[in-house]
């Protein structure tokens, strides 16, 4: 990014063009301290520590430009508003094209967010920045603002429930195609022999009994032992496994029998401490039904939402857990909308959706 202005405020941000001769050989004080709050405002942005800016701007253009480009700075972050909104909010209903044009001049894009505005037909129209970027600030903004705004509500939330990182990674196991209640009753059957020398001693069996209330609990003793087996190679010590690379031992994970991508990444992020979003079947739901297009692979998901969102553990840890409680409370097969915080921002789409669930 490059910004251009003086005393009066900035004037212009462009993208992928580099102007050695933006500034005087020796600008005063007062100027550099504008651009360098910029920066650090336009980083926090992107970091998604920042929901609006407060800088002093001084863009170029029309009257009735600067009269829309007022208006746009009114737009909440993390919604949109369509053209002919924007038009009547500014006294002129009819000057939705007109709008269109002075959003396609704005000479301060993302500080002065035009891209928040959008067609009637919820198509994106044009943007001077090009329409992928577009979508992408948009996504990244909803994505942003729905975890905010479900923080604000849960406050603090620990999780992943568990006495020590290998109950967690069990449960890990356990948890597939079951909910945590049932879980629970599963790991409370061991009483105080929870260990991976247990689970590797134990016949399969008996240890399936043991694991009933999970369901599919002979196919799951199969899984536990896998991962003891694996883990083994660490001499059961879960600090050797954490100076392994994040990657490294998710790939390894990924070769252990009945350990899909999901699995993968709750064992890496809550047990290892490594920087990895989990995904689950209540993350496409929320996102999905508050407007935002996610792929179908598992795969692009994470990678999605680790774009969008800063490669933090306590960051990944807290989110999950807050999607999780959001999805048990609100977000619900039927979903409980009236008292949902999320009403505000979302578009309540309700149609079956095309997923492709890798446990």
């Amino acid at each position: 990014m490059t910004l251009t202005g003086d005393e009066n405020g900035i004037a212009r941000l462009n993208l992928n063009e580099i102007n050695e001769k933006i500034l005087a050989p020796q600008p005063p004080a007062s100027l550099l301290a504008l651009f360098y709050d910029a920066e650090i405002q336009l980083n926090e942005y992107f970091e998604g520590k920042r929901f609006s800016f407060s800088l002093k701007l001084n863009p170029s253009g029309t009257e009735f430009q600067k009269r829309v480009w007022n208006t746009l700075l009114e737009i909440p972050f993390g919604k949109i508003r369509f053209y002919k909104e924007v038009a009547t909010r500014i006294g002129n209903p009819n000057a939705a094209r007109a709008v269109g044009l002075a959003n396609n001049r704005n000479p301060l894009p993302i500080i002065i967010p035009c891209h928040r505005v959008i067609g009637l037909n919820k198509k994106l129209v044009g943007y001077a920045l090009g329409l992928e970027l577009k979508q992408e600030l948009i996504d990244m903004e909803r994505i942003q603002a729905a975890l905010h705004t479900m923080a604000a509500h849960f406050g603090p939330l620990p999780w992943w429930p568990a006495k020590n990182p290998f109950e967690m990674m069990v449960g890990a196991i356990l948890t597939q195609n079951t909910n945590w209640t049932n879980v629970e009753k599963a790991l409370n059957n061991f009483g105080e022999q929870l260990s991976p020398q247990f689970i590797q001693n134990i016949g399969t069996i008996d240890l399936a009994a043991i694991i009933r209330p999970s369901g599919y609990h002979n196919q799951k003793a199969i899984k536990l032992k896998a991962l003891c087996n694996w883990f083994e190679k660490y001499s059961f010590d879960i600090e050797k496994a954490r100076k392994i690379s994040g990657e490294l031992l998710r790939k390894e994970l990924l070769e252990i029998h009945g350990v899909g991508p999901e699995t993968a990444d709750s064992i890496l992020v809550y047990a290892l401490r490594k920087p990895f979003f989990v995904v689950d079947a209540y993350t496409r739901r929320i996102f999905y039904r508050l407007g935002i297009n996610l792929p179908k692979d598992y795969e692009d998901v994470r990678k999605m939402m680790e774009y969008y969102i800063p490669r933090e553990i306590k960051t990944y840890d807290y989110y999950h857990g807050l999607i999780v409680e959001h999805a048990k409370a609100f977000c619900t097969k039927n979903p409980k909308c009236d008292l949902c915080p999320l009403s505000g921002i979302c578009e309540k789409r309700m149609e079956a959706m095309q997923l492709k669930l890798t446990f």
